[in-house]
């Protein structure tokens, strides 16, 4: 069982409260690994803390916390319905296979990426017209 001040040397943070923070992130995922100890003091098992090194290293490969938390969500989730056979409502709702798009997630993740390249180009076109040069103020012609 590992303290959260061991915690902060063992994910090589800076303070407790990273440390703190990276657990409410993603305690519905710690429920079975996490326990309260003397003092009333957070103690997480070694399966606790491999979650949080993915959850650390999701996180310095550039996601926020909030996003490299619903990585591990899907992540768990997936391993579960691999176990139990049994798909959750969330993938049941998404494109079956020989449909239109492809099938399931990975339909969903490619239209997102194709959707997020999309934006990124609209947001550069505007950027450029933003640093065009601005047509003179229309009282500019009488000067």
């Amino acid at each position: 069982m590992h303290t959260v001040p061991e915690l902060v040397k063992l994910l090589g943070l800076s303070t407790e409260n990273q440390v703190r923070n990276r657990i409410e992130a993603v305690r519905d995922l710690l429920l079975g690994s996490i326990r309260r100890g003397p003092n009333n003091q957070l103690l997480l098992t070694d399966d606790g803390l491999a979650l949080l090194r993915d959850l650390q290293t999701l996180c310095e490969s550039g996601h926020t916390l909030t996003e490299a938390a619903n990585v591990l969500r899907y992540r768990a989730q997936r391993e579960e319905e691999k176990s139990t056979g049994v798909l959750s409502d969330v993938v049941k709702f998404s494109p079956k296979e020989g449909e239109a798009g492809g099938g399931g997630w990975e339909a969903l993740v490619r239209h997102l990426e194709a959707e997020v390249r999309d934006l990124a180009s609209r947001v550069a076109a505007l950027e450029a017209a933003l640093r065009r040069e601005a047509p003179a103020a229309w009282w500019e012609r009488w000067r």
